[in-house]
């Protein structure tokens, strides 16, 4: 074949192209002419996607002409070699379908690829304690969202040291040293398919102390004087500090002790100005330091030796009697302006029983009663000050009042104590007393106990009988005594009718119903069908009948047991002939 061209450049450049092309097309074989494909059709891309994050997939294919290509997932089309992915929420596996189609002979193969689907990780957090303390273990966990699920790896570090350490789990403890400040906890989260991974970290403090606490100040103190009681501990970063003296609870002026020699550490201080107004004779006094980061406390006592100038005494060394004058008195003031009496911590109206000397000195009971025990203080005022004196505590001897026995389990007992056979009763004697009194049991005329308590065990009605509490005072030397009868509960037995053997018609005849029981028993008779109540009952025929049958029940009223005796008697009739 012969080109003609023109030799201007635009169509020599033309020419030259088109001969290219002619000798391309010229050179070409009929096999590559011929469509073929689409084959080895396939996808290339992960195998695990994660949530909001992009992924991109190619399908490939050997095709000529050039394939296209349509992608299906979840009902969702697009055309392309390329699909674009990022999941939002999490799902479940994905399928994705991918069609190559030759556009010249419209063959098509289709291919799919399986691709798992996680989650995370994110909302990576730890939690555990704010601070630590020295030598105590304390636990911390990490946690974050994930799917499947996520490993854990932790990287502890302390500056004291320099060392860093690598645990694995979700959950580890801690345990610092004395020397140690603070540690650095560094958890990574990573997604056990994926393999992606975050982290974060915390850093908590070590605190230290509280340790060497104590308490400087007076051992001895004089009531009505003011003492300063200062409380040191070493404690890291600061204690907070809490003072009990005298049963009151308060907090002392806190102050930072800055010690400038090196290796020394920081000393807290806690200043506390106390007045001694109550007679105790030992005082405890306490400081607890409590540690503001870790929580931890300690504790240091001071016991203070208290001197009372003033105190309450009786007048002479008699026991206070109930029923009997006594008398107390305020020692120990000079000079006073004024003495104050209290009773239990009020102050006492004087009335007729009840006087005061002309100095308010002594305090007089004319007589005394048990409701005037309690604890007597005087208050002296003297040199502007008041001093409340040493208390004296007024036991009113008395008594015994109001003996009784008492059943366990029932309560008091009457004048009879009814008892089951063979049963233990546990029995207890009390009565107002003080001192406590002494107590005796007699039983059956003999001593049985001298003990509070008292149990017996009868088993034959021979067993019963009279049984007596005798309570006992020392030092009132009086006594007082509960009585009681113990019955022991039997029958009926033995229940028989006593009476005429015969009845006559028109002739009244009585007739007794007897039983052994204890304690008594009803009897209750049922005579011509009727019922009467009673141990004695008249019977009068008023007609003739060959016999007259009736009969008597006897009845324990505690056990509600019961027993009868039935009587059949002939019956005879003066008058009647027989014709």
């Amino acid at each position: 074949m012969v080109l003609l061209c023109t030799f201007s450049l635009p169509l020599l450049l033309t020419c030259l192209a088109g001969t290219l092309a002619s000798e391309r097309e010229q050179g070409r074989t009929s096999e590559e002419t011929t469509p073929y494909g689409p084959s080895s059709v396939e996808i290339s891309g992960v195998n695990t996607v994660t949530v909001e994050v992009p992924y991109g997939f190619q399908c490939s294919a050997n095709c000529f002409p050039a394939c296209t290509f349509t992608w299906t997932r979840g009902g969702l089309t697009t055309q392309g070699p390329e699909l674009n992915l990022q999941l939002k929420e999490q799902v479940p596996p994905q399928v994705l379908i991918c069609m190559a189609i030759n556009p010249t002979t419209g063959k098509s193969v289709t291919v799919s690829k399986t691709v798992n689907v996680t989650a995370g990780p994110s909302n990576i957090k730890i939690t555990g304690p704010d601070t630590l303390s020295s030598g105590v273990t304390s636990n911390f966990s990490c946690s974050a969202d994930c799917y499947p699920s996520c490993s854990y790896t932790w990287t502890i570090s302390s500056d004291a040291q320099s060392t860093v350490t690598t645990k694995y789990g979700q959950t580890i403890s801690v345990t610092p040293n004395s020397w140690e400040i603070a540690e650095e906890l560094i958890c990574e989260a990573q997604d056990t398919v994926s393999l992606l991974y975050i982290s974060t970290y915390v850093t908590p403090y070590v605190a230290h102390g509280p340790v060497d606490i104590s308490i400087t100040g007076a051992s001895s103190v004089t009531l009505g004087d003011t003492y300063n009681f200062v409380c040191f501990v070493d404690c890291t970063p600061s204690c907070n500090f809490t003072w009990t003296f005298n049963g009151k609870t308060f907090n002392g002026d806190e102050i930072q002790l800055p010690i400038f020699h090196k290796g020394h550490k920081p000393v807290i201080s806690s200043k506390l100005v106390v007045t001694v107004d109550e007679y105790r004779h030992n005082e405890a006094l306490t400081c607890e330091a409590k540690n503001v980061a870790s929580g931890v406390t300690a504790v240091s006592t001071k016991i203070l030796s208290v001197t009372d100038p003033i105190s309450v005494q009786p007048v002479s060394q008699d026991k206070p009697l109930a029923h009997q004058p006594f008398s107390l008195q305020c020692v120990g003031s000079q000079n006073p302006a004024s003495i104050l009496w209290l009773k239990n911590g009020l102050p006492i109206a004087v009335s007729g029983r009840i006087s005061l000397s002309p100095n308010n000195i002594t305090m007089s009971f004319s007589p005394l009663l048990q409701s005037d025990g309690g604890l007597y203080q005087c208050i002296v005022s003297q040199g502007g000050a008041a001093i409340k004196g040493v208390g004296y505590q007024l036991n009113v001897n008395y008594g015994p009042l109001q003996a009784v026995i008492i059943q366990s389990g029932k309560g008091p007992v009457g004048k009879v104590l009814y008892l089951l056979p063979g049963s233990k009763t546990a029995l207890q004697c009390s009565a107002l007393c003080y001192p406590t009194c002494t107590y005796t049991w007699i039983y059956k005329g003999r001593l049985a106990e001298m003990n509070a308590s008292f149990s017996l065990t009868p088993e034959t009605t021979m067993d019963g009988g009279p049984l007596s509490c005798v309570a006992y005072n020392s030092v009132t030397n009086d006594n007082s005594t509960a009585n009681t009868s113990v019955v022991l509960i039997d029958g009926p037995s033995n229940v028989t009718i006593s009476g005429p053997g015969s009845l006559e018609v028109g002739v009244k005849a009585s007739f007794k119903c007897i039983a052994q029981c204890s304690p008594s028993c009803s009897y209750t008779w049922s005579v011509y069908g009727r019922t009467m109540h009673g141990s004695v009952v008249d019977i009068t025929v008023n007609r003739y009948v060959a016999t007259e049958s009736f009969s008597c029940e006897a009845h324990n009223t505690i056990t509600g047991k019961t027993g009868t005796a039935n009587e059949t008697l002939s019956v005879t009739d003066s008058h009647w002939c027989g014709c």
